[in-house]
C-alpha cells in the first residue's frame, strides 16, 4: 500500500477514464504519462474495458515504465477477480461492503473502496484499509472530509466526482483533508486532443506543486 499511497499523495490527482477504442485509450495514457502522471485509473464502464485494460497492462512496463495502472467502477467479486487476474495495480469500487473487502484481503488485492457515509468508511477502517474514495464528492461538499477525518485516524481520503480540473478547486479539497482528487471528464473530455491533454495535465501538476 505504501508505494501507491505515496505516489497518489505526491501526484495530488488521479486521472480516470474509459474509451471503447484501445488506440484512443493508449493515446490518452501516453499523454497523461508524458505530462508526468504515474497513477491512472481506467474505468470498467464498457464492453471493451477488460480487453483494453489487459492490453494496456501488457504494454505498460515497456512503454510506460513506473506507471501504476488500476481499474475503477468494479462492483462485484467476479469483476474484481477478472482484473486481479490481469495484474491490476489497484482496484477502485464505487461502493463498499464486507464481502468485497474480505475477498480483496484474501486475494491480496489493493482495494480502494468508494465510501459515502461514516458507516461506509468504518467498514474500510475496521478492515485495515488505508485509503478510501469519497464518492460522489460533489454531493458531500468540501467540508465533509474535514468533519469525518478525526474519527478515523490514519485513514486517507480521495474525493472523486464533480471536481474541477483546476488547481484552485483541487487545493480546496486538499486543504479540507484530502490527499488527492480523482479527475474524470473535467480533465479528460470526450473530444480530448492528446497534445492538449498533455499540456493541460502538465500545467495542472506544476500549479499544484508550486
Amino acid at each position: 500500500m505504501s508505494e501507491i499511497l505515496q505516489k497518489i499523495k505526491d501526484q495530488k490527482i488521479v486521472p480516470l477514464f474509459y474509451n471503447e477504442s484501445f488506440e484512443v485509450s493508449k493515446n490518452i495514457v501516453k499523454a497523461l504519462y508524458e505530462a508526468g502522471i504515474r497513477v491512472i485509473e481506467y474505468t470498467n464502464r464498457g464492453h471493451q474495458a477488460l480487453e483494453n485494460f489487459t492490453k494496456l497492462k501488457e504494454i505498460s512496463h515497456i512503454e510506460f515504465p513506473g506507471l501504476l495502472l488500476g481499474i475503477g467502477t468494479v462492483k462485484n467479486i467476479q469483476e474484481m477477480d477478472d482484473y486481479a487476474n490481469v495484474k491490476a495495480d489497484f482496484i477502485i469500487t464505487p461502493v463498499i461492503n464486507e464481502a468485497l473487502v474480505k475477498h480483496a484481503l484474501e486475494k491480496n488485492v489493493l482495494l480502494i473502496p468508494g465510501c459515502f457515509t461514516p458507516s461506509d468508511i468504518n467498514i474500510a477502517y475496521q478492515n485495515g484499509l488505508k485509503l478510501v474514495k469519497i464518492f460522489p464528492a460533489d454531493a458531500l461538499g468540501k467540508n465533509y472530509i474535514k468533519s469525518v477525518k478525526p474519527v478515523f485516524p490514519g485513514m486517507n481520503f480521495m474525493p472523486t466526482g464533480g471536481i474541477h480540473a483546476e488547481s484552485e478547486d483541487i487545493r480546496e479539497w486538499l486543504k479540507g483533508g484530502a490527499i488527492a482528487a480523482g479527475l474524470g471528464s473535467s480533465l479528460i473530455g470526450k473530444d480530448s486532443n492528446e497534445e492538449e491533454l498533455m499540456l493541460k495535465t502538465k500545467n495542472l501538476l506544476q500549479q499544484l506543486n508550486q
